[in-house]
C-alpha cells in the first residue's frame, strides 16, 4: 500500500503537470477582459429559546475567474438546561476557467461547542455544579482539482484533505473526564471521462481511482492509535438509447481493498479487507407523461472511528442491500409519483447510547426496511399549489430469534401536506401539517418493551415578502405547541421532548 509522503508527493507532481499543460490564467483575458461582477448577501435570523444566527456570502466574477467566500455564526439555547449550542463556519474558494478546461481550489472550517442536554432532577443540579461538561467539534476540510478536455475526453484529478479533531468533557461525582480525539483522511482521486455515440446510442463512461489513507488517536490521553490505507478503482457507465421511449441505463462498479496496521488488526483478522459496490438503473418514458424507473444496488460502510467496547478495533463491515421501482406521471400543472423499495442491512453500524454513560458503537443484527412512498401535487389556481406526501414502512429483523415486533423508533407511517400559495408585489407563504404514527420505544431486541412513542401531529408555516434588495420572513414550526418526542432509547427512559412552538424572524440583502 502506497505510504503518506509518495503519495503526497504523486498528487502534487500530477497537478503541476496538468496545471502547466494548460495555457496559463493571464493569456484568457489578453483580448481585455469585461468589468467584474460581484454579488453578495447578509442575512440574519431571531428566534425564540435563545436562538440567533448571522451569514454573509460574497461572489466575484471576472475574466473566467470565481472567488467565493462565506462565513456564518449560530447559537440555540435549546429547550433544556445546559445545552446552549455554538456554532462557526467558514468555507471558500477559487475557480479558473481556460479553453481545456478548469482548475481551482476550496477550504472550509467549522467549530461547534455544545453543552449536554441534561437528563431530569438530580443531574441538573450536577450540571450547575460542574459547567465544565462540554464538547467541541471541530473540522477542517481543503481540495484542489485540475480539469482538462481532449475532445469528448475529460481527465481530472483532485486532491483532498480532512481533518477531525473532538474533546469531550465528561462531568461525574467523582470529578471530571476527558475524552480526545483526532482524525486525518488524505485522498487522491484521477478521474477519465469519455463521452461518445456507438450505433445511435449515447454513452458516458467514467473510470476513475481513489487512493485514500487515513490516520486516527482516542482516547483519554490520545494513546489509542490507528492508520488505514484503501485504494478503490470504479468504474460508470451510462447508456441513453432514444427512440420513443428513451430508455436509459446506468451501471456503476466499485471494489476497494482496505489495509490495517498489523497491530490494529482485530484478533482473528478481518472480515472487511475486500469491499464490493454496484449500482443499476433503468428508465422508460412509457408516454409524454408517464415514466417508469427501477434500480437495486449493494452498498457497504466501514467504520472509521473504532470507539466500540472492544478497545477501539475496528467493526464488522455494514453491508446494505436496495430495490426499488417507481413511476411519475403528470407535468407541471398536477403530478403523481409512486415508488416500493426494500432495504436489507446486515452488520449496521450505530452508536448505542445504552452501552454505559458515553456509549459505544456497535453493529446490529441483519434487519430489512420495505415500504411504499406516495407523492402528489396539484396547482389548485394560478398562485395556490398542494403537496402531499405518504410513506408506510415495515421495518424488522430478519432471520432473528426475537423477530416479530417493528424495529424501536423507526416510525411506521409518515404523512405530509402542504399549501404554497404566490402573491403579488414579491409575496410568498406556505403552511404544512405533518403525522408520524405512533412508534415502539427503544432499545428492546426481545420484545419485551411493548410501549409506544405517542402519535403526533405538527403545524409549521412562513411568509416571505420581498422589498426591492431585501427579504424578510417570518416562519414558526410546532404552530400547536404539541408537546412530543422522538427520541426514547430507553424503555420509559432517557425521554428527550423535541422542541416547543418555535417563531423565527430573518432578514436578507442580496447585493
Amino acid at each position: 500500500m502506497m505510504p503518506a509522503p509518495p503519495a503526497l508527493t504523486i498528487a502534487t507532481r500530477t497537478l503541476l503537470l496538468c496545471a502547466l499543460a494548460m495555457p496559463a490564467c493571464a493569456q484568457q483575458g489578453a483580448d481585455g477582459g469585461a468589468a467584474g461582477v460581484t454579488h453578495g448577501d447578509l442575512s440574519t435570523e431571531l428566534a425564540q429559546g435563545g436562538q440567533h444566527s448571522v451569514r454573509g456570502a460574497l461572489s466575484r466574477e471576472q475574466d473566467g475567474m470565481t472567488l467565493d467566500l462565506a462565513v456564518d455564526g449560530l447559537r440555540n439555547g435549546n429547550y433544556r438546561d445546559g445545552s446552549v449550542f455554538h456554532q462557526r463556519g467558514f468555507n471558500g474558494g477559487a475557480e479558473w476557467k481556460v479553453r481545456q478546461g478548469r482548475f481551482g481550489f476550496s477550504a472550509d472550517q467549522l467549530n461547534q461547542d455544545t453543552r449536554y442536554r441534561a437528563p431530569e432532577a438530580p443531574f441538573l443540579a450536577l450540571l450547575a455544579a460542574r459547567p465544565e461538561d462540554l464538547y467541541r467539534y471541530e473540522v477542517r476540510r481543503a481540495s484542489t482539482f485540475v480539469q482538462r478536455y481532449v475532445g469528448n475526453v475529460e481527465l481530472g484529478v483532485e486532491l483532498s484533505q480532512r481533518e477531525k479533531r473532538a474533546t469531550a468533557q465528561y462531568a461525574g461525582e467523582a470529578g471530571s473526564s476527558e475524552s480526545r480525539y483526532s482524525s486525518r483522511r488524505r485522498q487522491l482521486a484521477p478521474r477519465v471521462r469519455h463521452y461518445g455515440k456507438v450505433g445511435g446510442v449515447g454513452t458516458d463512461t467514467e473510470v476513475g481511482l481513489d487512493l485514500m489513507q487515513w490516520q486516527r488517536r482516542s482516547g483519554r490521553d490520545g494513546d489509542g492509535r490507528r492508520r488505514q490505507y484503501s485504494r478503490a478503482l470504479l468504474l460508470r457507465e451510462e447508456l441513453a438509447f432514444g427512440g420513443p421511449y428513451a430508455p436509459r441505463l446506468l451501471l456503476g462498479l466499485r471494489h476497494e481493498q482496505f489495509q490495517l496496521d498489523p497491530a490494529d488488526m482485530p484478533a482473528g483478522g478481518s472480515d472487511w479487507e475486500n469491499q464490493n459496490a454496484w449500482d443499476v438503473q433503468g428508465s422508460l418514458q412509457l408516454r409524454p407523461q408517464l415514466s417508469v424507473y427501477a434500480k437495486a444496488a449493494r452498498s457497504y460502510r466501514i467504520d472509521d472511528d473504532g470507539y466500540t467496547r472492544a478497545g477501539y478495533r475496528p467493526l464488522a463491515g455494514q453491508l446494505r442491500r436496495e430495490t426499488e421501482v417507481g413511476a411519475t406521471f403528470g407535468d407541471a400543472a398536477r403530478s403523481a409519483s409512486v415508488r416500493v423499495f426494500s432495504e436489507r442491512l446486515s452488520n449496521q453500524i450505530v452508536f448505542d447510547q445504552s452501552l454505559g454513560q458515553l456509549g459505544f458503537a456497535g453493529n446490529l443484527d441483519p434487519s430489512r426496511r420495505d415500504g411504499i412512498a406516495i407523492e402528489a401535487s396539484l396547482a389548485l389556481a394560478r398562485d395556490w399549489r398542494l403537496d402531499a406526501q405518504l410513506r408506510q414502512v415495515h421495518a424488522r429483523y430478519d432471520d432473528y430469534t426475537y423477530d416479530g415486533p417493528d424495529i424501536a423508533l423507526v416510525p411506521k407511517t409518515l404523512a405530509s401536506l402542504r399549501v404554497y400559495w404566490t402573491g403579488q408585489g414579491g409575496a410568498s407563504a406556505d403552511v404544512g401539517v405533518q403525522w408520524l404514527r405512533a412508534l415502539r420505544y427503544g432499545p428492546d431486541f426481545a420484545g419485551s418493551c411493548l410501549a409506544q412513542v405517542p402519535a403526533f401531529a405538527t403545524v409549521d408555516g412562513r411568509y416571505v415578502r420581498k422589498l426591492g434588495a431585501w427579504e424578510l420572513e417570518l416562519a414558526g414550526s410546532n404552530l400547536a405547541n404539541r408537546r412530543h418526542y422522538g427520541d426514547a432509547p430507553g424503555c420509559h427512559s432517557s425521554i428527550y421532548l423535541n422542541d416547543a412552538r418555535q417563531l423565527r424572524v430573518s432578514a436578507r440583502y442580496h447585493f
